[in-house]
């Protein structure tokens, strides 16, 4: 091959690379260009079924991914928020936080287990010596592939130092520890 037919053969193939670039950097839905709007339009409401389990930029959509549960967005809150609320005021964390069903956001300390079937995740918080607890449900959401399977199979999943995400019910706090219970595992790592 001469110097010649070697340059346009070089010219040609990075030609059809930034080609096949611009296509898939084209192909690809960039909402953050604009303002986020407050009001929903009817396209913008998912199904329960349709709202579980879709990824947006990395993370899933604030819906339950629990098929039983409403529509609605779920407020999310971080791990070490939830600590701080509890450390400032207790009785006005457990009017905001029992009960409610949210999404807690952090990174992963560790999955223990207690006693015979409980198995829970402990979220970092800001405080080293503290975490909030997440009671895991026996039946949990692993995928499409597989949609329900064993606490112990969806645990493996989670690695200690994971931005992990669960949606749960808040139980309040024990001693100085906030719990949540009834929890699912959302997504891999967010």
């Amino acid at each position: 091959m001469t110097d010649k037919t070697r340059q346009i053969a070089i010219a040609l193939i990075l030609l059809a690379v930034l080609a096949m670039l611009w296509l898939v950097g084209n192909d690809q839905n960039h909402t953050d260009d604009t303002a986020p709007s407050p009001v929903l339009d009817a396209s913008q409401v998912q199904s329960a079924s349709a709202a579980g389990g879709i990824y947006r930029g990395g993370t899933l959509e604030p819906y339950s991914i629990d098929p039983t549960r409403s529509t609605d967005r779920l407020p999310v809150y971080q791990a070490a928020a939830i600590l701080q609320d509890y450390r400032a005021d207790r009785a006005s964390a457990d009017r905001r936080y029992r009960g409610a069903y949210f999404i807690v956001e952090g990174v992963a300390s560790g999955i223990r287990r207690e006693g015979e079937t409980q198995v829970y995740l402990d979220i970092r918080t800001t405080d080293p010596d503290q975490s909030v607890r997440a009671n895991l449900l026996e039946q949990q959401n692993c995928g499409a592939a597989r949609p329900v399977c064993e606490v112990e199979a969806r645990a493996t999943m989670v690695r200690r130092g994971q931005k992990v995400a669960v949606e749960c019910t808040g139980a309040g706090i024990v001693d100085t520890t906030p719990l949540l219970d009834g929890c699912l595992l959302r997504g891999g790592a967010n």
